[in-house]
């Protein structure tokens, strides 16, 4: 089927959605314009019910949250962007449309009509979609997952205050990739870290996180530090190809003393976030050990959760030792 083809019929899908509906309109959109669901900014405005509960989430583009909540401007946006956006929302505001704003780009946008369907694109997939279901547990997550950016998402009177207020950060400064240490140089701290291993023990938390994360290159992945928090979470994004498809696996790094185990609380969260963003996998791992219940609790997903205690760590150090 040609690409024209598939645009009409996503076009035509999202209509029928649209005035069809009898409740409510939850759109979260990638892009200001209507793109995403094959309309312009104009029909989706105005092809619906102002009766209706209509209630449309778009990005703030060059404004983003890191994972303490703070927000920083980069130097990503254009004027053109945020010219685009102002117009989509006078537009979207005329037609009865309540509007909120969310910084980044979605990594999924939906548009969920009643109960009836959802149709929805995740970017981290090769085959992001448009992919339309109309089973409730797929419109049930996506409209639980729109309500999630909803409550964390800024009213639009709030736009210029944003943009002079948010302290700009070049998103290029971020430690976003591994630290640049050579591979040579590398290959002689793991050599290190093998020998002595409570070595790890004094590493400071960021500096476990990089290892860990050159690490994962070496075992063919490819990697991204997310930015430096004091809440934890996931401290690495980690992209597998495979042939059937690309694979996400968020990491989370504990450096801990070996008598702080990481306990059952730890593993429930990162399980909670791989459900809510729909990555393939987790793992954890630490310098410490796991509880029991955490044990217990990965073992109940544990095609979801891998654990890797200090004991784990230090064989994987010792398969990248030089033969």
């Amino acid at each position: 089927m040609s690409k024209n083809s598939t645009d009409t019929e996503l076009a035509s899908t999202t209509l029928k959605m649209l005035m069809g509906a009898g409740e409510f309109i939850a759109l979260k959109a990638r892009y200001p314009d209507g793109r995403d669901f094959g309309l312009h900014i104009e029909d989706l405005a105005y092809s619906v019910d102002k009766r209706l509960s209509l209630r449309c989430l778009l990005p703030l583009p060059g404004i983003h949250r890191d994972r303490d909540g703070t927000l920083f401007r980069s130097n990503d946006s254009t004027d053109m962007e945020l010219h685009e956006l102002q117009q989509s929302l006078r537009l979207l505001e005329d037609a009865g449309w309540h509007i909120r704003l969310i910084p980044d780009k979605p990594s999924v946008s939906s548009l969920s009509v009643d109960d009836e369907g959802v149709i929805y694109y995740e970017y981290l997939n090769d085959k992001p979609g448009p992919f339309f279901s109309a089973q409730p547990r797929d419109i049930n997550h996506y409209v639980q997952q729109f309500e999630h950016h909803w409550e964390h998402s800024f009213d639009i009177s709030a736009i210029e205050n944003l943009y002079e207020q948010v302290k700009p950060f070049a998103l290029a400064q971020q430690a976003t990739q591994i630290a640049v240490v050579s591979f040579e140089a590398w290959t002689k701290l793991i050599a290190e870290f093998s020998k002595k291993p409570e070595i790890l023990q004094e590493l400071p938390p960021r500096k476990f996180e990089e290892l860990i994360a050159e690490l994962l290159s070496r075992d063919g992945l490819e990697v991204h530090l997310t930015p430096q928090t004091r809440d934890g979470g996931r401290d690495i994004l980690a992209f597998q190809n495979s042939i059937v498809g690309k694979h996400l696996y968020l990491v989370e790094c504990k450096r801990h003393n070996l008598g702080n185990p990481v306990g059952v609380s730890i593993v429930q969260r990162l399980y909670g976030v791989i459900t809510q963003e729909r990555a393939t996998a987790g793992l954890i791992v630490t310098t410490s050990r796991f509880t029991k219940d955490a044990l217990s609790f990965a073992e109940t997903v544990q095609h979801q959760i891998g654990l890797k205690d200090y004991e784990v760590l230090k064989q994987w150090l010792k398969t990248y030792l030089p033969k």
